[in-house]
């Protein structure tokens, strides 16, 4: 629940209250008890939509991850039996079906996982007649695990949704509804009380301002000195006495800290690509924002090219990491980029980009758990857009061993 929203409820609980304490001269008027009615109702609908929106569904992801493993675990056990009698019956293209290393199903997306397990579970199935060690009984089994884990699967999305439309939603949708009746119920104050029981009302109906708000204290805008172009991943660490905080600037060259404590504060600010400096005496107190605009001037070589050279513009680069073998996308893994301080992650199906990769990045490289690392010399013009896809081999580790 926002923290206006709860004060907005707060005023409408003082509201309840202070009609309790003229309770008795209220009755006497004929337009206060339906306004009153329809206001205790909306306060009870808040009551409830409030109760949904502090619903903790952090659980979730960990009954998730245990119905995956006992999926994964239930089928893998299958597999193996499948492929040895595959095996025994001399059937080399169903051995080879059920032959994969556990821990590549592991390494598939959410949803991937139990296709993939549903996938064995009908090739076992198929051929229940022939894999006579195979019951089906074990088909049932693996079948269960499996609509287990993609009820779990689902569980977040509609915990999330729930609390959104019925939590979140609902109050500020409630509260909207309450307005009226707040107004109408204050006419009825006014019209009929004394002044001062009036100006009781209100007191009551006074929402005010959070006090949890934050207040920008220092903001810092990193930009190019040459090209003006804003600068991302700038470490820059504010500092007074014993406190610190670190932070990156964004893809638009901006660091802000928030509701700092009042005083002088100094910041230093790094990048691998730029020359560092530091801001001293930087003023923060509850009336002003410190701002600042930092030019930083590039690193140049001053060792007949020893030192990283000069940037002479900014590429966009993207593609994807992917399984060699599978063609499957690797989520999770690191792509590095020559005289780029930080690699990009890539996401759940393998792609990742980077729009600001310095135009005299020559060699790109990545790694992933489970994959060789992989190396790539490429060319860049600036601002152009390249797009570069990392196959990735896997590591063979050998026969996998049948579980205990």
């Amino acid at each position: 629940m926002k923290s206006y929203d709860d004060l907005r409820l707060d005023s409408l609980r003082r509201i309840q209250n202070l009609c309790d304490i003229y309770a008795i001269a209220l009755a006497l008027i004929l337009e206060y008890p339906p306004l009153r009615a329809l206001l205790d109702a909306i306060v009870t609908k808040i009551e409830i939509a409030k109760s949904i929106n502090l619903q903790n569904i952090t659980n979730f992801t960990t009954k998730k991850e245990v119905t995956c493993i006992t999926m994964v675990e239930t089928v893998y056990k299958f597999m193996l039996r499948g492929a040895l009698k595959a095996a025994e019956l001399n059937l080399p293209d169903l051995e080879k079906s059920l032959t994969i290393a556990k821990s590549l199903i592991m390494r598939y997306s959410d949803s991937g996982i139990a296709t993939k397990c549903e996938e064995f579970k009908n090739i076992l199935k198929t051929n229940i007649a022939i894999l006579v060690n195979i019951l089906p009984a074990d088909i049932t089994l693996m079948e269960d695990a499996i609509k287990a884990y993609k009820l779990a699967l689902d569980a977040p999305k509609e915990a999330i949704d729930k609390r959104k439309n019925f939590g979140t939603a609902a109050i500020s949708r409630l509260l909207n509804q309450a307005d009226p009746t707040k107004t109408n119920i204050g006419r009825v104050f006014h019209s009929y009380f004394d002044p001062d029981v009036a100006a009781a009302f209100d007191v009551a109906a006074h929402i005010g301002k959070p006090s949890n708000r934050r207040k920008t204290s220092i903001a810092i805008r990193f930009v190019d000195a040459d090209s003006g172009i804003p600068v991302i991943k700038v470490k820059t660490k504010v500092i007074k006495d014993t406190i610190t905080f670190e932070k990156l600037s964004s893809k638009t060259g901006w660091i802000h800290y928030y509701s700092l404590e009042v005083g002088t504060w100094s910041a230093t600010y790094e990048n691998n690509m730029y020359l560092g400096g530091t801001i001293i005496n930087i003023p923060v107190d509850l009336k002003k924002v410190a701002r600042y605009t930092i030019k930083l001037q590039k690193k140049v070589p001053v060792d007949g090219g020893g030192t990283t050279p000069v940037v002479t513009g900014y590429a966009n680069v993207y593609g994807k990491m992917y399984n060699s073998v599978t063609l499957d996308g690797i989520g999770t893994g690191l792509v590095f980029f020559q005289n780029v301080a930080d690699p990009e992650e890539t996401e759940d199906d393998g792609t990742y980009g980077n729009d600001h990769t310095p135009a005299n990045c020559k060699h790109i490289s990545g790694t992933a758990p489970g994959f060789q690392d992989f190396h790539k010399d490429i060319s860049l013009e600036p601002d152009s857009d390249n797009e570069i896809d990392l196959p990735m081999d896997p590591i063979d580790d050998g026969p996998t061993p049948p579980d205990a």
